[in-house]
């Protein structure tokens, strides 16, 4: 029976791909209604009890009204359940549900992030969509493969492995995307890891590409290397100017520990005027800690000195209005440890 159903799914796969290789089922609509209801009931018990193949073979007929009646939405749930459980059908299927909007809405990222899931599966058919896809826009592959490795790093469309969430963030680091570079980071200095010293070397290659291209979690990310000592000595002052460098660059937690820096003089020459200045600018910003350091701070200054500091946080919020607002926003990805 397994190797029937098998090939069933290979008939029926092309049909789901409209945009790339139409074809039509052998049977006309009142035909496929018409499969043995036994049959239909012995597949489902199959899919229910996990078996990928039969997951995307459920799914398939579903598409079509094979059997059942015809539900693009749940054939994509029966797709998404069989690419989950390692099937590399359902893993093209998936792509081919968001390429055509199809049970989903159209999402060339995502469509993109699962045809490359089913090359990397060993399944002949995604080759030509991934062609397509990059044809389509060169950027998409590095894209995807972000997405892949956040998929895996999440746990939900997918089993969580880090391993190969680390994999995929490298493919699309390698292709220019920073986030993805510092997501790699994260990812080799988790303490989980144990890191070696190849992992704090790649790490910090990682984070100083991010920087390169001004991604302030890719500069925070150095500071934080020099900050703990992540594979190198600490310097303090090291640290120190990376902070200043992600906080001009916008990034929540980065003015909050300059302001730390500038108050308990680490790294930087202690000067709680420019201390208040960054701790204010955090606290208007909601930054996690930061009310209780401009309260403690506070406590420590004179008055005049609080004011003047605060002249400074909106003046420097005036010529950055831009990042201000960015602060405002989710810090995007931040290094563990």
């Amino acid at each position: 029976m397994k190797i029937l159903l098998f090939s069933v799914v290979v008939c029926l796969a092309a049909s789901a791909q409209q945009r790339f290789a139409p074809s039509s089922p052998t049977q006309d609509a009142t035909q496929r209604k018409q499969v043995l209801p036994s049959r239909i009931s012995e597949l489902r018990a199959k899919a229910e009890a996990g078996d990928a193949d039969a997951e995307n073979a459920l799914g398939l007929r579903y598409r079509v009204g094979e059997g059942v009646d015809r539900d693009k939405v749940e054939a994509v749930r029966w797709y998404r359940k069989a690419a989950k459980h390692g099937s590399a059908a359902g893993m093209f299927n998936m792509g081919a549900a968001y390429y055509n909007g199809d049970g989903v809405g159209v999402d060339d990222v995502a469509s993109c992030a699962w045809f490359l899931l089913a090359q990397d599966a060993g399944y002949v058919e995604a080759d030509e969509a991934v062609r397509r896809a990059a044809s389509e826009n060169p950027a998409r592959i590095t894209e995807a493969s972000a997405k892949v490795g956040e998929m895996y790093e999440a746990g939900e469309e997918l089993p969580k492995n880090e391993t190969n969430a680390l994999k995929w963030y490298r493919k699309a680091a390698d292709g220019g995307a920073p986030e993805a570079a510092v997501r790699a980071a994260n990812i080799l200095l988790a303490d989980s890891r144990n890191p070696s010293q190849a992992d704090y070397v790649e790490a910090l290659k990682r984070c100083q590409d991010a920087a390169d291209h001004q991604y302030s979690p890719g500069v925070y990310g150095m500071a934080i290397i020099y900050q703990r000592g992540l594979g190198v000595a600490k310097d303090p002052a090291e640290a120190a100017k990376w902070l200043t460098r992600a906080a001009d660059l916008g990034h929540p937690r980065a003015v909050l520990q300059l302001g730390e820096a500038y108050w308990k003089g680490d790294g930087v020459k202690a000067d709680p005027v420019t201390a208040y200045m960054w701790i204010w600018l955090a606290y208007n910003s909601k930054v996690a800690g930061a009310e209780r350091d401009e309260e403690a701070l506070r406590k420590e200054m004179a008055q005049k000195d609080i004011e003047r500091a605060k002249k400074k946080a909106d003046e420097w919020a005036r010529q950055h209005r831009f990042l201000v607002l960015r602060q405002r926003s989710p810090e995007g990805v931040s290094l563990q440890r």
